[in-house]
């Protein structure tokens, strides 16, 4: 008992000691009675019992009292590191520019992803389009369409990114009315080309070169002299036996030029080594032209095909518009344009004939139009046949059984062929005798096509009449030296 009120006793003194002197002594919020035990051992008050652990305790640090509040806050390595805060945010923002830049790749990516898809469905879509086109002509049959016919044989490759090819596509897409008229006028003449084509194993393309010549126009002459539905020059048309005389012309029956021309696109075909694009632009250009054009761009180390080659203005446009036809031909659905069914039969026949035949009078006999018999026979160059150059005789199917008869019973007409041909001294002295006529030039009109008709040369006409090129205009007048002879024999 003694012991405990000593105790107390000593408590209480410590404390009142303590706040008198304002010693300051550190003490823990935990401080129980053994921390007060010690104290008032270290006074002298109370001793010690060695048995006691309190040295063992951990040793815990004060907290300073002056110490700012954010500094205890704040981490040791912010303390030490004043560019940490920075080094943070530039890390947070190095971040989001990256997860930026993976948004834009994936973004790109199924950009070109949606891209080549609708590529894809596009090429797709023409597919199907060329196979239903093709496939509505075989389900009628290409044995009764020509057009099956003609896509089936196609050999030359598309050449529809090209930029002169898209620029005449775009033209003849926008221009409907010149291939209806085209199409209509050939289709006497295809089933012709076609078979030619198909028996010497060409490409069935090229039955659309006479759409760049002379769009189908049989009768059709260049200021250059070239004639014909295939454009023959007078000197190629010699070479491929295409006798050309004062009254009858070979290059404008159909039959003898288109196998004149299909033969000289075969030599020009082996000549090129199997490029069917440089045969053409020879066909245009000539041979030689082509070569020395090959020949330059080997020298400088240029490609040697056509779309290299340095040509005439019109030989660069001659192919391109070929392919162009051949583009809006194949797929008329596709540029707005309908497409006229030509049967898969001949549209003419022929027959040959050992007498001299009017060709007006069998038409009008017949009670068809005389323009359409002597268009397709504008060989014969005053209407009149004669078996000393030609027997055969070029009918429209649908009168040949008509115009047979009617021509099998006509009387032979006056041969002027056979009297130009076999005339005496005296009548060649006489046919030198010459007379100037006047001749007013009407719309379609050239100088070879003038000359021909009244038996002169181009040459001859330009010289009376003070002409430099070769371009006349309708409505002028034209002095013309012919011969009295032949005078009175046009007349």
């Amino acid at each position: 008992m003694p012991q405990k009120l000593l105790f107390k006793t000593a408590k209480y003194f410590a404390v009142s000691l303590i706040v008198s002197s304002s010693i300051s002594i550190t003490t823990n919020a935990q401080a129980d009675d053994t921390d007060i035990i010690n104290i008032a051992a270290q006074l002298g008050l109370l001793q010690a019992t060695p048995n006691q652990d309190i040295q063992q305790r951990a040793y815990r640090e004060p907290v300073r009292v002056n110490q700012a509040p954010y500094q205890a806050a704040r981490p040791r390595a912010q303390r030490r590191d004043p560019y940490a805060i920075r080094r943070i945010q530039i890390h947070q923002q190095n971040q989001a520019r990256r997860k930026a830049h993976l948004i834009r790749l994936q973004q790109q990516r199924l950009q070109h992803i949606n891209l080549r898809k609708a590529s894809q469905r596009r090429a797709s879509q023409r597919a199907t389009s060329q196979r239903l086109i093709l496939r509505s002509h075989l389900n009628r049959g290409s044995s009764s369409n020509i057009w099956g016919r003609i896509f089936q044989g196609y050999r030359i490759r598309n050449y529809n990114y090209q930029p002169l090819v898209k620029k005449f596509i775009y033209r003849l897409a926008n221009n409907p009315q010149k291939i209806q008229r085209i199409t209509e006028r050939s289709s006497d003449y295809l089933y012709l080309v076609i078979t030619e084509l198909n028996r010497r194993g060409m490409p069935t393309e090229l039955a659309y070169l006479p759409f760049v010549e002379s769009s189908y126009r049989n009768s059709a002459y260049s200021h250059a002299g070239a004639a014909g539905m295939w454009q023959f020059i007078p000197a190629t048309g010699r070479r491929y036996g295409l006798m050309q005389t004062r009254s009858y012309d070979a290059r404008l029956d159909p039959h003898q030029s288109t196998r004149a021309a299909l033969s000289y696109l075969q030599k020009l075909h082996r000549q090129f080594r199997g490029d069917w694009l440089l045969a053409l632009a020879a066909y245009n250009a000539g041979e030689s032209r082509v070569e020395r054009a090959i020949q330059i761009n080997l020298e400088r180390g240029l490609p040697i095909d056509y779309w290299h080659l340095d040509l005439p203005r019109e030989t660069q446009q001659y192919v391109p518009r070929l392919l162009a036809y051949k583009e809006v031909l194949s797929r008329p659905s596709a540029y707005g344009l309908r497409l006229q069914g030509i049967p898969n039969a001949p549209a003419l026949a022929r027959i040959h004939v050992n007498k001299a035949v009017d060709l007006r009078k069998a038409a009008a006999y017949a009670g068809i139009p005389s323009k359409q018999l002597l268009a397709l026979n504008s060989g014969y160059l005053h209407g009149i046949t004669t078996p000393l150059f030609s027997n055969s005789i070029i009918l429209p199917r649908r009168h040949a059984g008509i115009l047979n008869r009617i021509i099998r019973d006509l009387p032979p007409a006056a041969d002027v062929h056979r009297k130009r041909a076999y005339r005496s001294k005296s009548n060649r002295r006489r046919s030198s005798r010459r007379s100037y006529v006047r001749y007013r030039v009407k719309l379609g009109d050239n100088l070879y096509r003038i000359a021909r008709k009244h038996g002169t040369t181009v040459q001859k006409i330009k010289r009376l009449n003070n002409i430099n090129g070769n371009n006349i205009k309708p409505g002028i007048s034209l002095i013309i030296a012919k011969s009295k002879r032949s005078r009175k024999t046009y007349s």
